[in-house]
């Protein structure tokens, strides 16, 4: 800081505390490394990286063996109970309305039955 105390230069103050800063987080970063080399803690964690790496190589050949077989054949169509479909195929839907479900339709007023559609 400056040896005056009426002078602010905010340029200078920045620039100290940047610098004091960065040797701290200098020195700090130093004096952790030399914990970790003197413990098995560095040892640990790189043992460790590699065993997610090995595990998780092992899920994706799993995976990829498993999307790369190919699904059972499908019996012939007249092997097939009910005309084709699977026992466990869902039932076929109707394409268009049914009696119990007429669909909807956009509002109408019965007197407009007489005019144009827009």
């Amino acid at each position: 800081m400056s040896s005056d105390p009426d002078r602010d230069d905010p340029k200078e103050d920045l620039k100290q505390g940047l610098s004091l800063l960065w040797r701290a987080a200098r020195k700090t970063a130093v004096d952790l490394r030399k914990d970790i080399d003197r413990t098995s803690v560095g040892k640990a964690i790189d043992d460790a990286g590699r065993e997610l790496v090995r595990a998780a190589s092992n899920v994706v050949g799993r995976l990829g063996a498993e999307l790369s077989k190919e699904p059972p054949p499908a019996p012939p169509r007249e092997d097939r109970p009910e005309g084709g479909a699977g026992p466990d195929a869902p039932a076929a839907r109707p394409t268009g309305p049914t009696p119990e479900d007429p669909g909807f339709r956009i509002a109408v007023d019965p007197e407009d039955k007489d005019e144009k559609p827009r």
